[in-house]
């Protein structure tokens, strides 16, 4: 055979073969894009969905309070969302005492708020009565659309005036009950007595009220006064149906009078409703003779 028809036989040869060479290339093709796709719907977590949001809520505290005449709001209570606003859409209260609707709560700039309220004659004071809250979210692609939270609502009672029975209503303190010190004659420090007690804002004046005034002689220890006047405290039934606690400590000795001691009661109220302009008060005991001694 010559050249010339051997190379006319390549040619084709060729030909003939070219269309299922091109059919392998296409179907090759097709196979790396099948893996392309396999492999992208892996790393997307399968399908490429869309990701859902938890609104998930953020509310710090559950107490809103109320002012003693039942109409301001006097706090807030911070709450969010993640991903999501919301109003108010529900209110439920059992009993329904307070008679709040969603016109009563707000939500603004981040917090949880009362509003146009008057609470005057509808709730004891320092009552916390429960309202459950239903919350309409809104935002994109949320996962719900609605929430509920239970959170409190109570009116303040203010207690300086019962802090002050609490005081004047303390059993006295009578020189014999200063067992440790060697000379205590002629005390009596009477909380109620008119004449020789003087109370303003948060200090409370005690004079000695003994008809002998005393005796230069008298040695009073401060740490005695601590302990006698913290436990008449917590034995009055007034201090124990509005605080839970009470410390008491001494402060100074008049340099000039050493018969004056003032020692500070601090008092911690049983409720958060509870309102009163002091829990540090200052009791000035003025013995008229001797001193006080540490």
């Amino acid at each position: 055979m010559t050249n010339s028809k051997k190379i006319k036989r390549n040619i084709g040869a060729s030909r003939r073969l070219a269309p299922f060479g091109h059919v392998r290339s296409i179907t090759f093709t097709i196979m790396l894009l099948v893996v392309a796709l396999i492999f992208g719907c892996r790393k997307s977590g399968g399908g490429g969905g869309i990701t859902q949001t938890d609104p998930i809520r953020s509310l710090t505290g559950n107490l809103l309070i109320v002012s003693t005449d039942g109409k301001t709001n006097l706090n807030s209570l911070p709450l969010s969302f993640v991903g999501a606003s919301a109003t108010v859409t529900e209110v439920t209260e059992n009993p329904k005492k307070l008679k709040l609707d969603t016109n009563n709560f707000i939500i603004a700039d981040g917090t949880l708020k009362l509003t146009n309220i008057d609470l005057s004659s509808s709730t004891d004071a320092a009552v916390s009565n429960k309202i459950t809250l239903t919350f309409s979210l809104s935002g994109e692609n949320l996962s719900r659309y609605t929430d509920t939270a239970e959170i409190f609502v109570g009116k303040y009672s203010n207690i300086y005036t019962n802090t002050l029975d609490t005081f004047t209503n303390l059993n006295e303190i009578q020189g014999d009950d200063f067992t440790t010190s060697t000379a205590h004659s002629y005390i009596t420090f009477k909380f109620n007595d008119e004449a020789k007690t003087f109370f303003k804002d948060n200090t409370f004046n005690i004079t000695n009220s003994n008809s002998q005034g005393g005796a230069d002689a008298n040695e009073l220890k401060v740490k005695e006064m601590e302990s006698l006047l913290k436990g008449n405290l917590q034995k009055n039934t007034i201090f124990t149906t509005y605080f839970n606690d009470v410390k008491v400590s001494f402060v100074s000795i008049d340099e000039t009078s050493q018969f004056i001691a003032t020692f500070k009661v601090d008092l911690t109220p049983k409720s958060a409703l509870f309102e009163t302009p002091y829990t540090s008060y200052n009791f000035i005991f003025n013995a008229q003779k001797g001193k006080w001694v540490q």
